[in-house]
């Protein structure tokens, strides 16, 4: 142990490196002392170990170990803002102590705390107080397990919900960790989550008959992630800012698409038509549920955006028309091809299904691969 490494007394808990850092937003400081007469939680296969301060710097939380695949969704709705929220108490209160830390493994994989983690990030802090465990099981079953049962019990800002623990469930099964029977399901639902402590009895059952039913499309998860999320994993991965119009972002909706790629075609590429600033890079992204309507949200919404180009072109030459100019004629002259030369460029999709996308390598789809 190193010189700096301390035990605390009343339950000897451990503490490596410093005991203390300062503080979020530089409000007073971070003990990890403030830990030691808190029981630690328990976490499936694992033993907790010791404190320490994590350094922010290295953690990339561009990866599918940090994404809550299975554990938790980052997007609009209940907990749309949860993020948001965490940033806000970190602003107003820095970071306080009156709860466990974030907790990861001994090969520093995060088991809790990963909402904190990036919201931290976010905010640009350096240290996070962390509870090392010992954990030997490191399958895909046990890191979602661990997960939602961490957001079940305790004080989490926002609770598992029930689309939380379903796509859980059907992620297991994808994975192979989980047999899509009743039996298996319950048994995982039951008894290694311990719903019936935060559930009634019919709505665990409600979500025993999800998963089964769900499980059995053969479809993956899609990584469901706010815009504000998208637009940060751009700017970390792509380099590119939306902010200085770098790229302009599209929910690929099935349902909404027309709406989405109308307001891309008047808001953004017209304007840059004008301003002779296009073409304008365009990427795509999904808020949907299932692979199959991300899929079909995507293609409707390049033929939508082809359609409006094509029907520009076409009342532009009726207006040329009408004035006794040969719009065709001036194009064939010229060597121009309108076709070829498109006021906007598809850069991708960024990578959702979960099955079919590297979310790791950091690079977005292609839009013919999706």
């Amino acid at each position: 142990m190193s010189p700096l490494s301390a035990v605390a007394s009343q339950q000897a808990y451990i503490i490596i490196g410093t005991p203390k850092r300062p503080g979020f937003n530089g409000q007073g400081a971070i003990d990890l002392n403030d830990y030691t007469d808190t029981p630690p939680p328990t976490f499936e296969g694992c033993v907790f170990s010791h404190f320490k301060f994590l350094d922010l710097t290295t953690v990339n939380i561009d990866t599918e170990g940090f994404a809550n695949i299975g554990i938790r969704e980052e997007f609009e709705g209940a907990d749309g803002n949860r993020l948001d929220d965490l940033e806000v108490s970190f602003e107003n209160n820095g970071f306080e102590t009156i709860d466990w830390p974030p907790s990861i493994d001994n090969n520093g994989e995060f088991i809790d705390g990963r909402g904190r983690t990036k919201a931290a990030i976010n905010r640009n802090e350096r240290w996070m107080p962390v509870a090392v465990y010992d954990r030997e099981d490191m399958s895909v079953s046990n890191t979602v397990t661990n997960g939602l049962r961490a957001n079940l019990g305790g004080r989490p800002r926002s609770t598992a919900s029930y689309r939380d623990i379903v796509n859980g469930g059907v992620h297991l099964i994808n994975e192979g960790e989980l047999k899509p029977t009743v039996n298996d399901v319950n048994n995982w639902l039951k008894k290694r989550l311990e719903l019936w402590k935060f559930f009634k009895p019919n709505m665990i059952t409600d979500m025993q008959k999800a998963i089964c039913e769900e499980s059995t499309r053969d479809e993956s998860l899609i990584l469901r992630k706010k815009t504000s999320q998208w637009h940060a994993w751009i700017k970390r991965n792509l380099n590119l800012n939306t902010e200085k119009g770098d790229y302009v972002l599209v929910n690929a909706h099935s349902s909404s698409y027309i709406t989405y790629v109308q307001r891309l075609w008047c808001d953004s590429i017209l304007p840059a038509i004008i301003d002779g600033t296009d073409p304008v890079q365009v990427i795509f992204y999904s808020s949907q549920y299932r692979p199959q309507n991300a899929r079909k949200g995507l293609k409707e919404s390049m033929k939508k955006l082809e359609e409006l180009y094509t029907q520009s072109i076409e009342l532009t030459k009726i207006q040329f028309q009408r004035s006794g100019i040969n719009l065709d004629g001036i194009l064939a002259s010229t060597g121009t091809n309108l076709i070829t030369s498109r006021p906007y460029i598809i850069k991708g999709a960024c990578p959702q299904i979960v099955k079919d996308h590297n979310f790791n390598s950091g690079k977005l789809i292609d839009v013919d691969e999706y």
